[in-house]
């Protein structure tokens, strides 16, 4: 589907998007472990990223939980696109809890599958095509097929599996760019997903892009998530551990573990603290 064929399909955002946007408030951030996490509701996101896409250019949002904070203590690059990141959320309940005992609580915790939801919800009423990338391939297909279902209106622009070479990601961002796109959501794990996205989102000509780790597997129905319970006590990663211990045993045991040594040292040292960065 051609970029004219798009344009005239979708409503543009309107002016008191735009306008809202002038106002919204400088972004207020959490420092936990060296990553600068936006201090916002879910509701404040969603705003945040329909200003975004009513803006020129590209943007990008992450989210982060334990593993993936550890994870950027040894990934330089990781680390540098979660600082960079223009909204970057708590996934995890851990960074919510350490967020808390560093003495500057978060207002909520927004994670990338509820996010995704939502941002599905309005991007078919607004008539905002959207372009799924990642997963196996009845993984992406069974997502497009729920999204469908539930949505009336909704324009999946395009959608493919994650299951591809690096150099064939130029050809990738080009069919994305292509399909007239303007939300990306990118189902590829972490750090493929955010290295992917940070190395191409310019060239994909989407306006704002997320990755969504799993999310396709639990909206096909491939994938089970934790009842609402475990979700709300935090303990989802001891859900998953259940499930595939032999994969997940490291990155949960090991990995809380270290990110709980991480928060410590911080507590300390004194270092926890809001910033308000520039931009």
């Amino acid at each position: 589907m051609t970029n004219d064929v798009m344009k005239e399909r979708f409503v543009s955002p309107d002016a008191e998007a735009v306008a809202t946007a002038v106002s919204m408030p400088r972004r207020e951030q959490v420092i936990v472990a060296g990553i600068p996490v936006d201090n916002v509701t879910e509701d404040e996101a969603a705003a945040r990223i329909e200003n975004m896409i009513s803006e020129e250019g590209s943007h990008y949002m992450a989210v982060v939980n334990a593993s993936k904070v550890v994870a950027a203590q040894r990934d330089r690059a990781l680390r540098n696109i979660l600082v960079d990141a223009d909204l970057l959320t708590a996934d995890g309940m851990s960074v919510v809890w350490a967020a808390r005992m560093l003495g500057h609580p978060l207002r909520g915790r927004v994670t990338g599958i509820d996010l995704f939801e939502r941002l599905v919800g309005a991007a078919a009423k607004k008539r905002w095509p959207i372009y799924l990338l990642g997963g196996a391939a009845a993984s992406i297909e069974g997502t497009v097929a729920q999204l469908k279902a539930r949505h009336a209106g909704l324009i999946v622009a395009g959608h493919r599996d994650g299951y591809f070479e690096a150099s064939e990601s130029g050809e990738i961002a080009e069919g994305i760019k292509n399909s007239g796109a303007y939300l990306l959501f990118v189902g590829m794990g972490s750090p493929r997903q955010e290295k992917w996205i940070s190395e191409n989102l310019s060239r994909t000509g989407a306006r704002f892009a997320l990755g969504v780790g799993g999310t396709f597997d639990h909206v096909s129905g491939l994938s089970r998530r934790a009842p609402g319970w475990m979700q709300q006590g935090g303990l989802e990663w001891l859900y998953r551990l259940a499930r595939e211990p032999r994969r997940l045993w490291r990155r949960y045991l090991v990995g809380n573990a270290l990110f709980g040594w991480l928060i410590i040292k911080q507590a300390l040292s004194r270092s926890g603290r809001t910033a308000t960065p520039s931009r």
